[in-house]
């Protein structure tokens, strides 16, 4: 049976691989996606559309409600603006003696249109007389609420009755809370001349009224106006709010014509209905997101739990072949992965794990062996190459140097300062030591200011006092590593361009250290150099080079 299993392997490679993820992938999908879809299709259109027919049930209820209540605010306010008594008492001095009887009136009067219980009725007329029912008072002055914006609209509109959203009520009873104000403008029947207004002052709880018990967690009931401001609705939180998202649904809606939409709000795909209320300058609204009412349908979690319990006895069933086969397949990616983090080891295994896996381990064994090879003999000759680069630069050092410091050293031997000629000649030859006899790429900073120093000495020769130089090495950077003479071609272009227009100057080296960066600044107080000026000169160039070998070589 084993020889027949290996015989398979090498005739098929791979085909095991091929029925594993057939067999994953099949019954992974084929259970979830299908069953899931089956179900949800089903279950879906007849919920939602059943649903569907109850929200517009209940906003038919709450339309019923709202046109009722129309209509007594109605017969209200045309009592108030036909009533004689009303008239008077908003058009008389308030030191009328008929005040009481008027008063009586009035209210004997509105007793006739208006339920026992009936929102809070406010009346102002212009010569600053107010009445308020239900044993209330108004919130503001009566100046305020004359000039007031809901006020100024409806003495533009003196026929008609005008419904507005306000932050505030503006009785007593609705003072700090939203509400919404039937209001209109009372006029004279001959002349039709405003002497006062009315209004119908609806808190919050009346309007949750019309939909009450009728929303739930999944259909959300509320009132929008034109503007997308939401007027009423269950969360006391969303009430006040403008939602140009919400707006701009109910435009497109109303422009096609639309009553029902199945739409994504606020994240979430909802159906949502709409009925427009025009006396109330309103939309009622239902948002049925159905997705989370199917989520709390219990026959949705059943077919979850099948589902997942299904996709589990599957993946159990192909759990053991998975791991037969990709046991060997992670050895050999783990041996990679070392690879690429280690570098590349003298030599690997071979991997016994089937006829793929032995075939992609022993090319991975010869290329380690072939890169081995060839990382060697690139070594070899990288090393070589550097070498002669960094010889190279430590014999670029300037004629003219040498052979101004011979002249200023055969003019110390004739002025008979014998001394001074010794020390110029030691200085000289530990700077040419330093600079071509030493091949080492990388030096302190401490030998490097050694070598600034030595320059120095061997330019004052030239240029005596004239030019100050001072160095200042931190003991934090003493032993930090640095190429060497980096810094003398910076130095050597301050002596020699740096006071061009002047006999005197000064140059200061900083070299400091923080943390693992070295600083190293060269500050002279000569003519300096144009921003314009492109950063292409030799000394430049030099610095770039000696940088560039050590970072190379890995020194």
């Amino acid at each position: 049976m084993m020889k027949l299993t290996k015989k398979i392997r090498v005739m098929h490679p791979g085909s095991l691989f091929r029925k594993i993820a057939f067999v994953v992938v099949s019954g992974v999908l084929i259970v979830s996606i299908f069953t899931l879809a089956a179900a949800f299709h089903m279950t879906r259109q007849g919920y939602v559309e059943t649903m569907s027919q109850s929200n517009r049930q209940i906003m038919a209820t709450v339309e019923e409600k709202m046109e009722t209540m129309n209509d007594r605010i109605t017969d209200v306010e045309l009592t108030i603006n036909n009533s004689w008594a009303f008239s008077q008492y908003l058009k008389t001095e308030p030191e009328n003696p008929r005040t009481y009887t008027l008063v009586y009136d009035m209210i004997k009067q509105l007793n006739t249109v208006k339920p026992d219980t009936f929102y809070d009725i406010a009346v102002i007329g212009l010569n600053g007389q107010t009445y308020v029912s239900n044993q209330s008072s108004l919130s503001q002055p009566a100046e305020e609420l004359l000039k007031s914006e809901i006020t100024q609209d409806a003495r533009k509109h003196p026929n008609r009755i005008l419904y507005r959203y306000v932050q505030s009520g503006i009785t007593r009873q609705s003072k700090g809370k939203s509400a919404f104000i039937a209001l209109k403008a009372l006029t004279s029947p001959e002349s039709q001349t405003v002497y006062g207004f009315a209004y119908v002052v609806m808190k919050q709880t009346d309007l949750q009224a019309f939909f009450d018990n009728l929303s739930n967690s999944t259909n959300n009931l509320m009132l929008v106006d034109e503007n997308g401001t939401i007027v009423s609705a269950p969360n006391d939180e969303a009430v006040g709010q403008r939602s140009a998202e919400l707006e701009q649904i109910i435009r497109e809606m109303d422009a096609k014509g639309e009553k029902c939409l199945y739409t994504r709000l606020r994240n979430k795909q909802v159906l949502m209905l709409t009925q427009t209320m025009t006396q109330w300058n309103l939309h009622i609204v239902s948002i049925f997101d159905y997705t989370q009412a199917l989520n709390e349908m219990q026959g949705s979690v059943y077919i979850l739990s099948v589902c997942l319990a299904v996709t589990v006895m599957v993946l159990i069933a192909v759990f053991f072949f998975i791991s037969q086969i990709t046991r060997p397949i992670n050895r050999l990616v783990h041996m990679m992965d070392t690879v690429t983090k280690e570098g590349l080891p003298d030599h690997i295994e071979i991997i016994d794990g089937g006829y793929e896996v032995r075939q992609l381990s022993s090319a991975f064994s010869v290329m380690i062996e072939h890169l081995n090879k060839q990382v060697f003999e690139l070594m070899q000759l990288e090393q070589e190459k550097r070498k002669m680069e960094i010889h190279t630069l430590q014999m670029q050092i300037n004629p003219h140097f040498i052979y101004n410091t011979l002249t200023s050293v055969k003019w110390l031997i004739w002025q008979k300062d014998l001394n001074k000629a010794v020390q110029s000649i030691n200085t000289f030859s530990q700077l040419l030591h330093n600079t071509i006899g030493n091949s080492q790429g990388l030096i302190s900073a401490s030998e490097e200011v050694d070598n600034l120093k030595n320059y120095i000495f061997l330019q004052k020769i030239r240029f005596g006092e004239q030019i100050q130089a001072d160095i200042f090495l931190s003991p934090l950077a003493a032993d930090c590593f640095m190429p060497r003479l980096l810094l003398q071609p910076f130095l050597e272009n301050s002596f020699f361009h740096a006071f061009t227009d002047r006999k005197h100057g000064t140059i200061s080296v900083l070299i400091d250290c923080h943390g693992k960066n070295l600083y190293c600044e060269l500050i002279d107080d000569g003519v300096g150099m144009s921003l314009r000026v492109k950063p292409t000169s030799y000394c430049l160039r030099e610095i770039q080079a000696r940088t560039a070998i050590p970072l190379a070589s890995g020194t």
